[in-house]
């Protein structure tokens, strides 16, 4: 059997030569020292068991065997690991591998792990824990049951052939793609084909466009098993291009293995009654939607029908007025009103906007305008009356708020103190108040009739140029505000704020300007005195504020540097603990290992130092191991994030009695690098503070993959962080230390966001990462 041995360390190469050449069954073909090495000498060697390092540079081990797996399938893989983790052996069986032996057992178990791998069946280190096998299946069950399915089928088919062409309803057969196999005559009425052009179609090609998706989507899921009836209403489209409702019924005809053979489908034609309802509907929407009051009464005046409106506007439920004379809502002077209104209805009068008083359940008399016409029967006699009536009480209301309104505007009007002028549209005055008149030194008489620019403008040639503007464009709508100089009568000229405001009526037609004026000379000097002073605060804030941000990016530039320099050093160390350290152990057990067979014929006591001497180095190992990969997880790099994070939570929830719970959606996928690294560093973190300081018992981490953003979530059940509450202030401060401020700037660097709530019933850390171009760079 030819083997080719991948590994980046030589002394492991050299362990597994020497293993193997003992074995006259066994060639040596190759060494490889990475996974693209491994490629090419795969191709040129075609070996029969490839032994595969994982932790290598170039390409790791797990995509070396993914490609090796899919263009030779013959040659078979065994993963040769420090790593001893479950998640990893899921990895590399995912990949490809036949088998798995963690390296401090190679000298027990390669040689085993090789006959079986060579004989192509799995073979797995029992130092790794192994997923448990599922309960067998009762293999006479299946076709007891089949059988019984069978009869049940026959009888059922039997069933419906005897009845098939007797249904008052639309009957049919359909393969699994939906062609009909079988039709009723009862079937070809409803949607118009004859049984012959049925048979060469499909229900796609008479089921309306927009009710087709539906169907196909229950269409998959009755032939995937996972329903076996779907009933519904839709719309066919008959073969003159009419539509037709139908409500229809379709089970699945299966064999006794659930195959599917084929759908039974029944029909009606619903037509007449979808649009008899669907008329009811829109009128019982319209009639209970109305803000108005719509009742109907027999003539007697008895109330037969009392929607919400009526209810909203007088008071009483459909329950307390249905059945009882519409008198409830007349007050007892005005029941005279009643008995005319009758005799009106009697004659088949209707009665348009009629303007009276009402009064409610509470006793609250309202203006109503009531509309009254006569209903009659299928045969044309009248037999009641339909009322609509609309509260009018607020419109009246308005209506003496506004005479009211308008005095108090006229009043204003000539009583403020600031300049109000009304104009028509070409600038002429046909109205002035008080203040303007003594700013101008004129009657009421001097100034209406005249233009707008000549009272108090006339010395300002600019001014009035200005003006002439400002009151075309607000007689084109546009409400002008601007500020300007004005002369009083004396000749002083002042300084003021001017607004023409365009007023239009319902019909968007210009009814006038206003004009309004505030004189504002002393404001506008002590505001140039201010802005003065503004400016130059300004100036000295600006240039405070430009050196602050010049510290605190630099700042910024530091800690992302110390960062970045934490995580290479980890990366380093966790490196050099892999390549040196813990290869040499391996190195050391494999020297140590053959001396263990022959240990007991030099004494008892040498035999147990080989064997304390080999559980020591076994033990250094995995402390070893556990040390490098808490530095820097070669999961993380190797497998990618969701892989090192079920290691590391898993072996979290060994090391602490925090139960600790992970999800991660199945498709996250790969991220970037320095986002993997980040998110693993903030729930080591988290999980590192929980188990340190938050007494609680349970801890979960989820994480969340969108289009736009990566969100994390860490939350326990412990005593909160103190002086929170609920992520708000509870009057003292939180601490924040090193490492909550580390998680703060790395999520700070890659532009997330990142959040603490916490309170007595424990802490949520929150952080969002954006999958932007810019942010994934």
């Amino acid at each position: 059997m030819r083997v080719l041995v991948v590994d980046d360390h030589e002394v492991v190469r050299r362990g597994v030569r020497a293993l193997i050449a003992g074995q006259s069954n066994y060639e040596v073909c190759g060494e490889a020292v990475d996974g693209q090495d491994a490629l090419a000498k795969a191709h040129e060697l075609h070996p029969d068991v490839i032994v595969m390092d994982v932790s290598m540079p170039r390409l790791n081990g797990l995509e070396a065997t993914h490609r090796i797996r899919a263009a030779m399938p013959d040659s078979e893989v065994l993963i040769l690991s420090q790593h001893d983790s479950a998640e990893m052996v899921r990895q590399a069986v995912k990949a490809g591998a036949r088998g798995y032996v963690v390296k401090s057992s190679m000298a027990r178990d390669l040689m085993v792990a090789l006959d079986a791998v060579g004989r192509h069946q799995p073979f797995f280190d029992p130092a790794v824990p192994q997923p448990k096998p599922a309960n067998p299946v009762d293999s006479q069950e299946i076709p007891q049951r089949g059988t019984a399915l069978d009869q049940i089928l026959r009888e059922s088919e039997e069933l419906y052939r005897s009845t098939f062409e007797l249904a008052g309803l639309g009957v049919a057969h359909q393969n699994p793609d939906g062609r009909w196999l079988h039709v009723n005559d009862k079937l070809c009425e409803i949607v118009g084909y004859s049984r012959d052009e049925l048979l060469n179609m499909g229900f796609q090609d008479i089921t309306h466009p927009d009710d087709l998706q539906a169907d196909l989507v229950q269409l998959e899921k009755m032939k995937a098993g996972v329903a076996d009836t779907y009933s519904g209403e839709k719309r066919y489209v008959r073969k003159n291009g009419s539509l037709v409702w139908v409500s229809l019924r379709i089970s699945s005809v299966r064999d006794y293995n659930r195959a599917l053979l084929r759908f039974i489908v029944v029909v009606e034609d619903i037509t007449e009654r979808r649009e008899a309802q669907q008329a009811r509907h829109r009128l019982a929407a319209i009639v209970e939607s109305s803000d108005d009051a719509i009742v109907s009464k027999d003539l007697n005046g008895i109330i037969e029908t009392w929607n919400a409106g009526a209810q909203r506007i007088f008071g009483y439920t459909a329950e307390e007025a249905v059945g009882r004379p519409i008198t409830i809502i007349i007050p007892p002077e005005m029941q005279s009103e009643e008995k005319q209104i009758l005799k009106k209805m009697r004659n088949g009068e209707r009665i348009e906007h009629f303007e009276t008083i009402r009064v409610t359940k509470s006793g609250e008399m309202l203006n109503i305008s009531l509309t009254v016409s006569p209903v009659r029967d299928a045969q044309g006699r009248i037999v009641g009356a339909s009322k609509i009536a609309r509260d009018v009480t607020e419109r009246r209301r308005i209506q003496q708020q506004a005479k009211e309104r308008e005095a108090r505007l006229r009043a204003a009007f000539s009583q403020t103190y600031s300049f109000l002028i009304l104009l028509t549209a070409d600038g002429t005055i046909f109205d002035v108040n008080r203040a303007a008149l003594e700013a101008a030194g004129r009657t009421r008489e001097e100034v209406v009739g005249r233009k707008l620019w000549e009272p108090w403008w006339s010395p300002l040639p600019d001014e009035v140029e200005i003006l002439k503007n400002s009151v075309a464009r607000a007689a084109g709508g546009e409400l002008v505000r601007e500020e300007c100089y004005f002369c009083l009568a004396d000749g002083t000229r002042r300084y003021a704020h001017r607004t023409l405001n365009p007023v239009r009526d319902e019909a968007g037609n210009l009814i006038m300007i206003v004009a309004t004026g505030l004189d504002i000379t002393e404001q506008r000097e002590l505001r140039e005195e201010l802005e003065a002073r503004v400016k130059q605060r300004t100036q000295e804030l600006e240039h405070k504020n430009e050196v602050l941000l010049d510290q605190a990016e630099t700042v910024r530039q530091l800690s992302r540097r110390l960062l970045r320099a934490q995580d290479e050093e980890r990366r380093r160390i966790a490196r050099d603990l892999h390549d040196s350290s813990g290869q040499m152990l391996v190195a050391i057990q494999l020297h140590l290992t053959p001396f263990e067979a022959e240990a007991e014929k030099l004494g008892a006591e040498f035999a147990k130092s080989i064997r304390e001497s080999l559980a020591l180095v076994g033990q250094l190992s995995k402390e070893l191991r556990t040390v490098s990969y808490l530095l820097h997880p070669p999961l993380l790099d190797e497998a990618g994030l969701t892989s090192a994070l079920r290691w590391y939570v898993e072996g979290f929830a060994e090391r602490s009695t925090i139960h600790a719970q992970l999800e991660v959606p199945p498709d996250l996928g790969r991220l970037p690098s320095d986002l993997e690294t980040t998110i693993f560093r903030i729930v080591q973190e988290c999980l590192t503070n929980i188990h340190r300081h938050s007494g609680g018992r349970t801890a979960s981490i989820r994480l969340v993959r969108s289009a736009a953003e990566v969100c994390l979530q860490v939350q326990d059940d412990g005593r909160g962080m103190p002086g929170s509450n609920n992520g708000r202030s509870s009057g003292k401060p939180v601490r924040v230390g090193v490492g909550i401020q580390g998680m703060q700037e790395r999520v700070k660097q890659l532009g997330g966001r990142f959040e603490i709530q916490s309170d007595e019933n424990g802490t949520v850390v929150s952080a969002s990462f954006p999958l932007t171009a810019a942010a994934m760079r």
